[in-house]
């Protein structure tokens, strides 16, 4: 027996996924440009998408079928196939408000530090990307 859930049972969800980007094929070394091209590296994507759903599990099913969907190919701008592959749901967040608005809280999570961790060192750890250009980000001791 199949149970109706209608859309006041039901709640909102930040699920937080990651892909791969899969390069595959040789670059094309006439478009390389050498201050964007770096083949040492990989390429992963953290998402965070709004999932409706009645509970936690269906959050994760919904989400992933969504992560599944979303995969796809391109040629890059060196010729190389690009594949955007899911690789797994991290976390899914219940929000608290069933009504999205603005300054609505979509995702959130608690940053385990170590005392003598300054802001500094959880900026540099867990978001690189926000430093100041000048800065380079320090090895994870």
């Amino acid at each position: 027996m199949k149970t109706i859930i209608n859309d006041a049972q039901k709640n909102w969800y930040a699920v937080k996924i990651l892909f791969e980007s899969i390069h595959s094929g040789t670059a094309n070394l006439d478009k390389i440009d050498e201050a964007d091209y770096d083949s040492s590296k990989k390429l992963y994507e953290e998402s965070i998408i709004l999932v409706e759903a009645a509970t936690i599990k269906n959050a994760y099913e919904i989400a992933e079928e969504q992560a599944y969907r979303t995969e796809h190919e391109y040629l890059n701008t060196y010729e190389q196939l690009v594949k955007w592959r899911f690789v797994k749901l991290l976390h899914v967040f219940e929000l608290n408000d069933n009504q999205l608005n603005s300054g609505t809280e979509v995702y959130s999570r608690f940053i385990h530090a170590r005392k003598e961790d300054d802001i500094k060192d959880i900026i540099n750890r867990y978001y690189p990307e926000a430093l100041d250009p000048k800065e380079e980000p320090k090895p994870d001791g």
